[in-house]
C-alpha cells in the first residue's frame, strides 16, 4: 500500500512552483517554530464531506457503469437467478449495489486515517502578489497569513521522509472537484487512479474474492481524499495526504515492523486533535527551516505593523524569505 512520494510529487513541481499556505497569526508561529508542517486528521477539517462524501457523490458514478456491464452478461447464468429469487432484477440490482457502496463508505473509517495539510494555488499574477479574498476571510479571521513555499525542495524533503515511513501512503495531487460524464477528472493522475479503480472493480464483481476486495483499497484510499465538493473549487486546492493504516488493519497486514508515523495531538475548540508533523528534516539533532519564499500579510488595518513583525520573526528563525502586504482592502475584524 505504499505510494512513492516522489513519483506522485513530480507534476507538482512542474505545474506549481509556488505552493501557497494560508494561516492565523498562531499559525505562522507554530510552522517557524516547530520548522514543520502539521496535517490535521480529516474528521477535524472544514469540509464536512471530507474523505466520506467522495463515497456518496462520486464513487457510485465511477463503479455503477461497471456493475451494471457486470450484470448484464450474467443476467441469464442460472446461478444468478436462483440467487434473485422472485425479486425483480432491477430491483435486486439497484439494492445489492447501495449496499456495496454503503460497504466501502463503512470500511473506510477503520482501514485508515488521513492526515492532510493543503495549500492554494493561482495562475493570476496579481493573486499570487495579494492573496485570494475567500482565502482571507476562510484561514485568517484578523487578517491572516500567507506563506508562500518552494515547491521543488518541499518535495525534496517529502521524498527523503516518504523513503524513511515506507510503511505510510503519501499523496500529493491536485484536488478535484468535478467528475465529467465520462467519468474522468482532465487530471492524468487522478484519472490514473479512475482506470487501476475500474479494472480492480471490475475483478472483483467477477470473482467476490477476498483477495480481489483488496486490491480496491489503495485506489479508493488515494481518491477519496482528492475530490472535494465543487462548492471549494475556487480554492484550486493542491493537497498532501498521509494515509496511516488504521489499527484494525495494522494486525491484519502485518505491517508493524515498519517505522510509524508519529501522531500528536492539539487542543482546538475544546477538542483533542490528532495531527503528524511533515516534513521534518534534521542535522545534528537540529531541525532545518522550511524552503519558505515568501509571506503575504493579509489585509487588516495594522498590516504595516505586522510586516514588520513578521520580518522580525523571521529573522529570529534565520528565515530569509521576502515579506509583503496585500493590497485588497478588507479590514478583516
Amino acid at each position: 500500500m505504499h505510494k512513492n512520494v516522489g513519483v506522485k510529487m513530480g507534476k507538482i513541481s512542474e505545474s506549481h512552483g509556488e505552493l501557497y499556505h494560508y494561516t492565523t497569526a498562531a499559525g505562522l508561529s507554530g510552522i517557524l517554530q516547530s520548522k514543520s508542517l502539521w496535517a490535521t486528521h480529516t474528521s477535524f477539517m472544514n469540509d464536512e464531506e471530507e474523505i466520506l462524501g467522495f463515497y456518496d457523490r462520486v464513487l457510485p458514478k465511477i463503479l455503477h457503469p461497471i456493475y451494471k456491464k457486470y450484470i448484464k452478461e450474467v443476467r441469464d447464468n442460472p446461478k444468478f437467478l436462483a440467487l434473485i429469487g422472485t425479486t425483480p432484477i432491477e430491483r435486486y440490482c439497484s439494492n445489492e449495489f447501495a449496499q456495496l457502496i454503503g460497504n466501502f463508505k463503512g470500511v473506510a473509517p477503520i482501514t485508515h486515517d488521513h492526515y492532510v495539510t493543503s495549500f492554494s494555488t493561482t495562475n493570476d499574477a496579481w493573486i499570487r502578489e495579494h492573496g485570494l479574498l475567500s482565502q482571507w476571510r476562510a484561514y485568517g479571521p484578523d487578517g491572516g497569513y500567507a506563506i508562500v513555499f518552494d515547491t521543488r525542495p518541499f518535495e525534496k524533503l517529502l521524498d527523503e521522509e516518504a523513503a524513511h515511513y515506507k510503511g505510510d501512503t503519501y499523496s500529493w495531487a491536485d484536488v478535484q472537484y468535478e467528475l465529467h460524464p465520462n467519468r474522468r477528472t482532465g487530471d492524468a493522475d487522478t484519472d490514473n487512479w479512475i482506470e487501476i479503480l475500474e479494472r480492480a472493480s471490475d475483478k472483483y464483481f467477477r470473482s467476490n474474492s477476498s483477495d480481489d476486495l483488496g486490491e480496491l483499497l489503495e485506489p479508493l484510499t488515494i481518491l477519496s481524499t482528492l475530490f472535494k465538493h465543487r462548492g471549494f473549487d475556487e480554492e484550486k486546492e493542491v493537497r498532501l495526504v498521509l494515509s496511516l493504516f488504521g489499527s484494525e488493519m495494522e494486525s491484519h497486514v502485518g505491517i508493524k515492523a515498519a517505522p510509524e508515523h508519529p501522531v500528536k495531538a492539539m487542543v482546538r475548540g475544546g477538542a483533542t486533535v490528532p495531527f503528524v508533523e511533515l516534513c521534518v528534516k534534521e542535522t545534528n539533532g537540529v531541525r532545518e527551516n522550511l524552503p519558505i519564499k515568501k509571506v503575504i500579510v493579509g489585509p487588516h488595518r495594522d498590516k504595516n505593523e505586522r510586516k514588520r513583525a513578521v520580518q522580525l520573526l523571521l529573522r529570529q528563525h534565520g528565515v530569509s524569505a521576502e515579506v509583503c502586504v496585500s493590497d485588497i482592502p478588507y479590514r478583516g475584524k
